[in-house]
């Protein structure tokens, strides 16, 4: 069943079962009201009569029981042994009507011959001083009719207050449907097309303009991702590519006239194994970009800032054999995530040591609320109109220069990846035949 075709049935079979169960309380408690106030009109009757005959002879005690008896009604004196003192009837179909109240209340309704009746008893005591009971019977036929009436009535009134109910339920049915359709219809051209459209977000708040938020979201994070997916393909296979070729050729090379010449051997061997690396390298980093994109998640924590800078420049020492220093605080402490930071001041410092030759400066400060890390090395600079490509992917200031120091042009794009998953600001300052100033700039408390 379609939702439609359900919010249609469930909600009109909802109404009509409050229309019903209303429609029943208002019958029940409409015969109740005309039953009891019958009751009370035939015990008021009873008193005055138990009065009268108190006061009477007995010969007279005919006389007064007619003048007080019920139209279409009946009276029934029983003695305390259950015997029949009087019985005086003015309608027919309750002669010999037995009118014995069931106890369950000030009053009895009886059927007699498909017609409701209402019998009140009250016990008295005659004038002769005899315990009797007084039972007074009245059909109901007006109120037979009556309450026939409202059941017309109330039948009546449901069925017409269920026709707005339908229409009203079929457009509900309409409106709450239509942005469902429009999102299935669009999720299903976009399978067909391989698109990414996105449906109308309109101008309500209700939860149909959330869905349609959340689908527009799910589609640009979806845009987004297959384009990094396309980026990335496009990239390993560009990047990828020429070691590839390198190898191979060196490869030809080598099964031609390796085996004959011993520096054309030690030249291709050379030549694939610095490609082999190169490839390595740039598979990992590849990597690490992907999974970068993929909303690495980042464990901030408090820590010495001046320990992470020391952890990684010490081995970088140890393998280059190279000046890196570190300037600033013995000791500063602030919210990060230490194993991203070392990675970004790693991909900062190779960057430094590759296209430089002399001292890498590592400088640390604390100004107010946030740090400030920048590396610094006196390289060749970097000319003013490459700065801003310079944290895109695989770009290069000088191709030559980069394939000979290894770099791929992946570095500083990933650097700038981590930066903003730490929530720094990275940026670059160069000026040609000077050197280069990288900056790290975030707050030394996140919840500040």
């Amino acid at each position: 069943m379609k939702l439609r075709t359900r919010i249609h049935v469930f909600t009109t079979l909802l109404m009509f079962l409050i229309l019903a169960g209303l429609s029943i309380g208002i019958y029940f408690l409409f015969e109740k009201m005309m039953y009891e106030r019958q009751a009370d009109q035939l015990l008021a009757r009873g008193e005055d009569l138990t009065a009268e005959l108190n006061h009477i002879a007995p010969t007279n005690a005919n006389m007064v029981i007619r003048a007080y008896m019920p139209p279409d009604g009946a009276l029934l004196i029983v003695g305390a042994d259950g015997r029949v003192i009087r019985e005086v009837e003015s309608d027919k179909r309750l002669r010999g009507f037995p009118a014995e109240p069931d106890g369950s209340g000030p009053y009895t309704v009886s059927d007699v011959d498909g017609m409701p009746a209402v019998t009140v008893a009250m016990p008295f005591i005659s004038a002769g001083g005899e315990v009797a009971e007084l039972r007074i019977t009245q059909l109901a036929d007006d109120i037979a009719g009556q309450l026939a009436t409202l059941r017309l009535i109330l039948i009546g009134l449901t069925a017409a207050a269920m026709i707005p109910v339908i229409v009203s339920s079929v457009a509900l049915g309409r409106i709450v449907t239509r942005p469902i359709n429009v999102l299935t219809g669009t999720m299903r051209e976009n399978r067909e097309k391989g698109a990414y459209e996105k449906i109308d977000e309109g101008r309500g708040k209700d939860e149909l303009h959330e869905m349609a938020l959340a689908y527009n979201d799910m589609m640009d994070q979806l845009g987004r991702n297959y384009e990094k997916q396309e980026r990335f393909v496009s990239d390993a296979s560009h990047e990828l590519k020429t070691p590839i070729t390198v190898i191979e050729s060196y490869s030809r090379l080598l099964k031609r006239r390796g085996f004959d010449d011993r520096n054309i051997a030690n030249e291709a061997v050379d030549a694939i194994l610095s490609q082999a690396i190169r490839m390595k390298d740039l598979t990992a980093q590849l990597l690490d970009l992907a999974r970068s994109d993929q909303s690495a998640a980042y464990h901030f924590k408090q820590a010495d800032i001046r320990g992470i800078a020391e952890e990684t420049v010490s081995p970088m020492r140890q393998a280059y054999g190279r000046d890196f220093g570190i300037e600033g605080p013995d000791k500063l402490i602030a919210d990060t995530d230490p194993d991203k930071l070392r990675q970004l001041l790693f991909i900062l410092l190779d960057n430094a040591r590759k296209y430089s030759d002399g001292a890498v400066r590592l400088t640390m400060e604390e100004k107010e609320d946030r740090v400030e890390l920048s590396v610094a090395d006196h390289g060749p600079g970097i000319p003013e109109a490459d700065l801003p490509h310079l944290f895109d992917r695989f770009y290069r200031v000088d191709s030559d220069r980069n394939r000979k120091t290894g770099g791929t042009g992946l570095g500083l794009a990933l650097a700038k990846e981590i930066a903003e998953g730490l929530g720094a600001e990275l940026s670059v300052e160069s000026v040609v035949g000077v050197g280069t100033v990288f900056r790290i700039v975030f707050p030394s408390n996140r919840q500040s």
